[in-house]
Parts: C-alpha cells; structure tokens; sequence
C-alpha cells in the first residue's frame, strides 16, 4: 500500500490528517495552511482515494499499523497528533488503537467508526448482503428508488439522501464508495479498550460535530465519551459539510485553543 499525501507547515509539532468519503487530502489543506505555525501536517489520499495506490481490497488494522510504522520511520517522526473528518476519523482511532503512547492529541470532526450503523452493517458485513449493495450501486434507478423509500418512512433523513445521491452519481464515485466500504468494514473497535487507552496515556481528544449534521450527529460520539477522562465536546452551527470550514472559523476567532495543546 502506497499513499499519496502532501506536507504543509513549518513546526516541529506533527499532524497526520485522515479526510472524509469520496474527498483527498485537499480537505485539509484550507486548515493546515491556516495553522502552519502550530503544526507541521501531513495530508493524505486514503486508501481509494485521491494518488493512492491500494493492492489490497480490505484495509485491516494490521495492514494501516503496518504503513503508519513505515511511514513514521522514514519520516522520522517519533510523536505526533492526529485530526480525522467523517470516515477519516475511523482511521484516527485506528491510529489510536495502534499508536497511543506515540499520539499527544487528536482532532476528530464528525467522526465515524463510533457508532455501527445498522444499514453499512448490514451492507458489508456479510457475502450476499455485499452482492446485494454492489448491484444497487450500479442501478441508479434501484439505488434511489431505495433510498426514496428509507426517507419516506424516516430512517433516513432528506439531507442524508442528498449527499448519497450526490455520492454514487458517476460509475467512478460507486466503486469508490463499494470498495471503501467494504475495504474498511473490519476497522471496528472495542470503545472500552481504546477509550483505557486514550485514558491511560493522557491523551487529549478534541471532538466537533455539526449542530444540523444529520449524516452523523452530535449522538454518535457519546458512547465513547462517556468513558473518557480528558474530553471536550463542542457543537458548532454546522452541516456535515461544513464542518470542516467552521472549525476554522472557530479556531481562529480561539485562538489560544491549539496553542494550549501540548
């Protein structure tokens, strides 16, 4: 596995930067450029992502440890921090899970990977239920009249059903959204274990979520911060999509905030 990512800044404080689906390592770079001076970031494609080159088709925990020591070794980078948007976060805690002597802080924007939803895991978890969703992709007539259906007996939301639209509208965008989901359907974790662990190290964990994000509500973090020591919690006036543009904002109108980071 070979990942593409870009490095931006000028301090000896590091940050690994993990986007969301169906975006590349440009999602960060507004917020690396704009806080150059506290960190030294390290943007990457994620594995079907932007330059990346993957030749596996599952993304094990074993497999992302594999490359991030590798990647830390020919960086020489001893200690770092991690930010993670969307299905980037599920990649921060695998970070996490991997690393957690080695990490000082972490940044999670609407995290997933916290919260199992019952639809990806009935989707990925299983050889026919993944046949299944492969063939919906690929009917655009099926795949809305499907997701029609869910938003009209409320599972889904109105919003929610835009952005997957908006996700699979080109053959390209569909296999890209099949492979990460079922290329990273195995990176799941143990919020007791990983929470001991976050808990043990005195790791400082950062959590923002959107006030209007109805793809993945502020709800969804709480089963792992209810088990952790050294948490904040902030809601900004935000959609999922957004959310990135207004951490920014709330950053740079605080700014001590990273600054007070160890």
């Amino acid at each position: 596995m070979n990942l593409h990512y870009q490095k931006i800044g000028k301090s000896d404080k590091i940050l690994l930067a993990f986007h969301g689906m169906g975006q590349d390592f440009s999602c960060f770079q507004k917020f690396a450029q704009t806080f150059d001076n506290q960190y030294t970031t390290y943007l990457f494609d994620l594995p079907f992502h932007g330059e990346s080159e993957v030749n596996k088709p599952i993304i094990t925990k074993e497999i992302w440890q594999e490359f991030l020591t590798k990647f830390l070794q020919e960086n020489q980078i001893k200690n770092f921090s991690v930010i993670g948007f969307s299905m980037g976060g599920r990649f921060a805690l695998a970070t996490i899970e991997a690393f957690s002597e080695r990490i000082k802080n972490v940044l999670l924007l609407a995290p997933d990977g916290i919260t199992e939803d019952p639809f990806y895991y009935g989707a990925t978890r299983f050889k026919f239920t993944r046949n299944i969703f492969k063939k919906v992709l690929k009917n655009n007539r099926k795949f809305h009249s499907f997701a029609g259906f869910l938003s009209h007996i409320g599972i889904v939301h109105e919003s929610v059903l835009k952005f997957a639209k908006m996700m699979v509208d080109t053959p390209e965008k569909q296999k890209q959204l099949y492979q990460s989901w079922v290329g990273f359907r195995t990176l799941r974790f143990d919020l007791r274990k990983l929470s001991q662990l976050i808990n043990n190290q005195e790791i400082n964990i950062k959590i923002f979520m959107g006030k209007y994000d109805k793809l993945l509500p502020v709800q969804n973090v709480y089963p792992l911060t209810k088990y952790l020591k050294n948490v904040e919690l902030l809601t900004l006036e935000s959609t999922h999509g957004r959310l990135i543009e207004k951490t920014i904002e709330y950053l740079k109108s605080n700014p001590t905030f990273l600054q007070l980071l160890p």
